[in-house]
């Protein structure tokens, strides 16, 4: 009879079996080491690219912004001169008033004196302030001159009136008169 130890042939093909995985073992190492390399090298170029992106977009946006803060730096020197011109247009407007008044007043002055025994000796304006002086025979075209003169708008205020019968004439006696009024909404006093 011959006897078989199969004991120690289980023994050894375990030990076999045993040194085959440790050789997969390194190879799953191996490879898993690859696999994280790879997989870092590409998370890393992404984030290049993401990097380079947002370089990029703040390139743009800077650009953006001077040529925004240029275009708000003219347009503040606009509205200064803008303010500058409505200033002088004002004053021009000012200026060309006050010298509309003086005509429309010695416009309205002589027309109103048309028809009557009414000359003026003096026509004097010192800023809004109005004072024609002048004569007549007939004091009660004195009267129509005024009431000529608040049709004609002349005279938008109270008048101050002086009369003065201080002179004779040929035609018998002649009247002077003062009349004293301000242009505008001012009250004479």
């Amino acid at each position: 009879m011959i006897e078989i130890n199969l004991a120690r042939q289980l023994q050894r093909s375990s030990k076999e079996t045993r040194q085959v995985p440790r050789g997969y073992g390194w190879v799953a190492v191996i490879l898993i080491l690859g696999i994280v390399v790879v997989s870092s090298w590409w998370w890393t170029h992404l984030q290049q690219l993401e990097y380079e992106n947002v370089l990029r977009e703040k390139h743009v946006l800077t650009e953006t912004f001077t040529k925004t803060h240029s275009m708000l730096s003219r347009l503040v020197e606009y509205q200064k001169e803008k303010q500058l011109l409505t200033k002088t247009l004002e004053a021009l407007e000012r200026e060309k008033l006050t010298k509309k008044q003086p005509m429309a007043l010695l416009d309205g002055v002589s027309q109103s004196v048309e028809g009557l025994e009414v000359w003026l000796d003096r026509v004097q304006m010192i800023d809004q302030v109005v004072e024609l002086r002048g004569q007549s025979f007939v004091l009660k075209d004195i009267g129509k001159y005024i009431d000529a003169l608040e049709n004609r708008q002349v005279i938008t205020s109270l008048p101050v009136v002086e009369i003065f019968d201080d002179k004779t004439g040929d035609n018998g006696q002649v009247f002077s008169f003062m009349i004293r009024f301000t242009l505008g909404d001012r009250v004479t006093t």
